[in-house]
């Protein structure tokens, strides 16, 4: 029989094992980083939890010399394994698909030498609207209206609204499509979380207000206390550490994070959503269609592979697929000023299939620099590019200052006692295996 040190030695583990699950992970992006300019090596280490499979992105910026590391890997296991290789050959960038799990960055193997490596993950809908989707897929959408996010069978739906954005940059072909089309921007969103109807939106009543988004729950206005608001069967709103931040928790474990940010020129606010998804989910965010080159349908179709044409994917893209994730009046979440509905938000025709970007009544914005723009998102590391391209168009460095809060926000868990009920039930039946078993070696010994 083992002793009794060793059988309370192994409940302690087991039972911290249960107790203490890899964290939720953050957001959208986590970064971990070796630094070997003094000894011995600094290294900031890094975790994430894939609640879906997907593909994640990495990227990989080594700093040290050509006879450091040059490799990137992950490990299930603990930051010092290395039993998944995402590049061993010193590549920059990539893709992988993970099965759900919990994954740490393994900083600490010799084959990675000084740098930062960097994993993006999970759905989104940031800047001008680029879309990761739920298993990892990314495209830009530019439709202008409000759109499904995600909707699964079990009730959850988030929805977003977006708003055309008038510029003077005539963008180039996008990197994924080929399309050159006008941008636009998420302005609000809203959500059904259990019984309840969650929006975040601007004054209903259109005119400019600098001082914030408005929250309301089931229609009515919400002030959010720093403990923010149980809506019941493990839903919640709260603060996040972004100024006007919000994080709302579903039944399901999903987390929707809306990261705002003030565009004083243009009178607007606009969102980066952000999505820690609890099971796979449809919507202009969901999962891509096997050989598809975009998400299904919503009535679970799929539009194929991508056309040859420019035309037909534009088509595709912006016709077929913006219309099949359209919000009815019927289905929409969203509040409305008396009178009105998603109708007033609804533009069929943008974005127009060629540039330029005119909307009657408003100044175009005036671009900056590619070199103005990579200094403001210097600091983004995960959504480098898209930050980049973003700040380029608008002219606007508050996107990169948006994308900063947005990334590494963590969700908020409330440990409640009933939520620990099965635990606490598994600790007690260890328990009593454990005295049984103590009892047993009482007796062979005597």
């Amino acid at each position: 029989m083992p002793s009794r040190d060793l059988l309370l030695r192994a409940l302690f583990f087991f039972v911290a094992a249960i107790a203490s699950p890899g964290s939720l992970a953050a957001t959208s992006s986590v970064t971990a980083s070796k630094d070997c300019s003094t000894s011995p090596c600094t290294v900031v280490e890094a975790t994430f939890t894939l609640l879906v499979a997907q593909t994640i992105q990495w990227q990989a910026t080594y700093t040290g010399g050509p006879t450091q590391g040059h490799s990137f890997y992950l490990s299930t296991v603990a930051s010092n394994m290395a039993d998944i290789a995402l590049t061993t050959s010193g590549q920059l960038s990539g893709s992988y698909f993970l099965q759900p799990g919990t994954y740490f960055i393994s900083i600490r193997v010799a084959l990675m030498g000084p740098g930062f490596y960097t994993i993006t993950y999970n759905p989104s809908s940031t800047g001008d609207p680029h879309i990761t989707t739920i298993d990892g897929s990314r495209y830009d959408f530019q439709g202008a209206g409000e759109f499904v996010l995600l909707r699964h069978s079990q009730g959850l739906e988030i929805q977003t609204r977006q708003a055309p954005i008038a510029t003077s940059f005539n963008p180039g072909a996008d990197p994924h499509d080929g399309l050159a089309v006008c941008v636009s921007l998420n302005t609000a969103v809203a959500a059904r979380v259990g019984k309840h109807r969650v929006t975040y939106e601007p004054n209903l009543n259109g005119v400019p207000d600098p001082t914030g988004l408005q929250l309301r729950v089931d229609g009515r206005l919400t002030a959010l206390g720093p403990d923010g608001l149980d809506l019941g069967s493990s839903g919640r709103i709260a603060r996040t550490s972004a100024p006007g931040g919000i994080e709302v928790d579903f039944p399901d474990q999903t987390v929707l994070f809306a990261t705002p940010g003030w565009w004083a020129d243009q009178g607007k606010w606009y969102l980066n959503i952000d999505v820690v998804p609890g099971q796979p989910a449809a919507g202009i965010a969901g999962t891509v269609a096997p050989r598809s080159w975009l998400p299904a349908l919503s009535d679970g179709s799929s539009l194929g592979a991508m056309p040859t044409s420019l035309r037909d994917r534009y088509v595709d893209l912006y016709q077929k697929f913006a219309d099949a994730w359209r919000v009815t009046k019927e289905a929409s979440l969203f509040d409305y000023a008396p009178g009105t509905s998603t109708d007033a938000f609804t533009m069929h025709d943008w974005p127009p299939e060629h540039p330029p970007c005119p909307i009657p009544g408003v100044t175009p914005v005036e671009p900056t620099s590619q070199h103005v723009a990579e200094q403001a998102c210097q600091s983004v590391i995960g959504e480098h590019a898209r930050c980049v391209f973003d700040v380029m168009v608008t002219g606007n460095p508050g996107f990169a200052t948006t994308y900063a809060f947005s990334q590494g926000l963590q969700p908020h868990r409330e440990t409640k006692w009933w939520n620990m009920r099965p635990v606490l039930i598994l600790i007690g039946l260890l328990l009593v295996a454990l005295i049984l078993l103590l009892m047993c070696a009482s007796r062979r010994r005597t």
